[in-house]
């Protein structure tokens, strides 16, 4: 344990002296992520809130079949109307010369008076912001003349209008204390384990390749310690950086969310948070054999690139390898069961993702806790392997 001690305090030191470390461990969690965060969020807002109020052109197509709808939609402050060829209406609106059309039918007054039912056709861009506000201006205001034309019938038949309402349906949560906590079960499995990978990447990379590249392994190699303790010194700094990143990104994303939701009442009202201490011990559980499982395999990747450039292609593909199963935690109906409790990173998701919504099974806890450790140490035994080979080690 000695030898490892001192081989972990020095590789540690020469990580923290590095200014790519510090900014990935410190500066980017701590000051960086909450003002891209915010930032970002509060321009969003405000370009949505924009868009939300300007004045949108649209197109009626049929308006003579209606004046009463025509003339309520031209009074309207929301919307300007636009004449346009009926044939290149949706050309028209994909290339934004118009936000959205109102179709009428020819026959809509006729059967309006009739007391029959017709139908209006709403084109729109669902994948272009203000042509979706535009087209719910329109809906509004039709919205509007559906009651009027409904309000009217009943009142030329003295009959009341809640005659049409024979009841209501209302929809009340009884969990809005915990959807900031389900929002968050989302988010927060797949950003640990994405962050787990990302916190170890640059440190394993550097430790391996990289003394490769500037020839100072050779040096460490000659000194009189096993290579399973030099193996292990540095597994150990590559597992240290990766937690303290973890947990410094996931404290200053807290904090920012907090803070965002506090500023913004609406949303206080609707998300309501439920974090307890038991949660965050669950979190931590699950973090630790992960970040160790991470980190060993990033490091014998890494020992076998000849440089830094190479190790980063190496690694490339175990970053697809690790986000795919991290997704698990944003498909609807997807419950951890036995089976799943044995496959790697998908346990630790839906784990993280049932304890922040309460549903805490200790039975499965112990079941992923394990099952990760053992994956952890079978990767670690490789690492150890991989660092024994010198034909992995002078690889030229």
């Amino acid at each position: 344990m000695r030898n490892i001690r001192i081989i972990y305090k020095k590789e540690l030191l020469d990580t923290i002296r590095d200014k790519r470390t510090i900014i990935s461990m410190i500066v980017v969690p701590i000051f960086i992520f909450p003002l891209m965060t915010l930032g970002f969020s509060a321009f969003a807002a405000s370009m949505a809130e924009k868009s939300a109020e300007e004045t949108h052109q649209i197109a009626i197509i049929g308006g003579d079949s209606a004046p009463e709808l025509y003339a309520l939609i031209d009074s309207s402050t929301e919307v300007s109307i636009c004449i346009i060829d009926p044939d290149s209406l949706e050309q028209a609106i994909n290339s934004k010369k118009v936000r959205a059309a109102l179709i009428i039918p020819k026959d809509f007054q006729e059967k309006i008076l009739a007391i029959d039912s017709t139908g209006l056709i709403i084109l729109f861009n669902a994948a272009e912001a203000k042509s979706n506000f535009a087209a719910d201006k329109i809906a509004k205001i039709v919205n509007i003349y559906h009651g009027r034309i409904v309000e009217g019938r009943f009142s030329e038949r003295n009959l009341d209008p809640l005659l049409n309402e024979p009841f209501e349906l209302e929809r009340e949560n009884v969990a809005k204390e915990k959807m900031g906590s389900f929002l968050l079960s989302m988010f927060i499995p797949y950003i640990i384990i994405i962050l787990c990978m990302i916190g170890a990447m640059y440190t394993a990379i550097d430790l391996t390749a990289g003394e490769k590249e500037r020839g100072t392994l050779e040096t460490i190699l000659v000194s009189p310690v096993p290579r399973w303790q030099l193996a292990t010194g540095k597994f150990l700094t590559i597992l240290t950086t990766s937690v303290v990143s973890t947990v410094l990104v996931l404290s200053s994303m807290t904090g920012t969310m907090y803070l965002g939701l506090l500023s913004t009442t609406a949303m206080t009202e609707f998300l309501g948070f439920e974090i307890t201490p038991v949660m965050i011990f669950v979190i931590l559980l699950m973090m630790i054999p992960t970040a160790c499982l991470l980190s060993a395999l990033l490091m014998s990747i890494s020992i076998f690139a000849k440089s830094y450039k190479e190790a980063q292609s190496y690694i490339s593909p175990l970053m697809i390898l690790v986000i795919l199963p991290a997704l698990v935690s944003f498909i609807p109906g997807v419950e951890l069961n036995m089976k799943l409790a044995f496959l790697p990173l998908v346990n630790i998701c839906l784990s993280i993702k049932e304890a922040l919504m309460g549903n805490i099974n200790w039975l499965y806890i112990a079941i992923i806790f394990t099952s990760t450790v053992i994956y952890a140490a079978f990767a670690i035994f490789v690492t150890h392997r991989v660092f024994e080979k010198e034909s992995v080690l002078f690889r030229s």
